[in-house]
């Protein structure tokens, strides 16, 4: 996978420096190359600078502290900077292109949402993979069973385990059979005397 993408990042440069250099020219398309290359940094440096100064507020002792309500979204900000400037110092003007899209505000917005909806999904998506595989997942509700246990002589050893779909089944298709006829005779004899009239 790193070589294929390796392959597509010559093939992409090959093609936008071909595209450049069919627009103004070989030696002006060096020029805007190795411009971009030696000074790609000090852009990024700058637009940095530029995010931080309406931030960062002087004190009366002549300390510099940072006054802001979205701390976070300032230093995303600050972080796509540094990271177009990277790609503005690498050689090629694909990757050019690329950090320039970093270093813009609007474009640098959309980049900042899009990652950090990947961000977010990605922790997400980990979050779930662990519970799979912990033992938390294995753990399911047991109410024993109907039936005994079947099998050899170990078999009434072994936990017997009735799952809930095994109850809903039992319930819909239960009967009054299933629980032994009623008592309707009388236990101390059939001739309806009590206990207290015998003699």
């Amino acid at each position: 996978m790193p070589f294929l993408l390796f392959v597509a990042y010559l093939v992409l440069e090959t093609l936008t420096f071909w595209a450049v250099v069919s627009l103004i020219g070989v030696g002006w398309a060096l020029v805007a190359l190795f411009a971009t290359m030696f000074f790609g940094m000090s852009i990024a440096g700058w637009e940095a600078r530029r995010i931080m100064s309406s931030k960062v507020v002087r004190q009366e002792d002549g300390t510099a502290v940072m006054q802001d309500d979205t701390p976070g979204k300032t230093a995303g900000n600050v972080g796509l900077t540094m990271v177009g400037g990277i790609l503005l110092t690498l050689p090629g003007f694909f990757t050019t292109l690329v950090g320039l899209l970093f270093l813009f505000p609007p474009t640098r917005a959309v980049l900042r949402g899009f990652i950090a909806f990947r961000l977010v999904r990605s922790v997400e998506n980990f979050g779930v993979r662990l519970y799979d595989r912990s033992p938390m997942s294995q753990q399911h509700d047991s109410y024993g069973s109907f039936s005994g246990p079947a099998g050899g002589a170990d078999a009434a050893h072994e936990p017997t385990v009735l799952e809930e779909e095994e109850i809903r089944r039992w319930s819909e298709n239960a009967n009054p059979s299933d629980f032994g006829e009623p008592d309707t005779g009388d236990r101390d004899g059939d001739d309806g005397e009590t206990p207290g009239d015998k003699r």
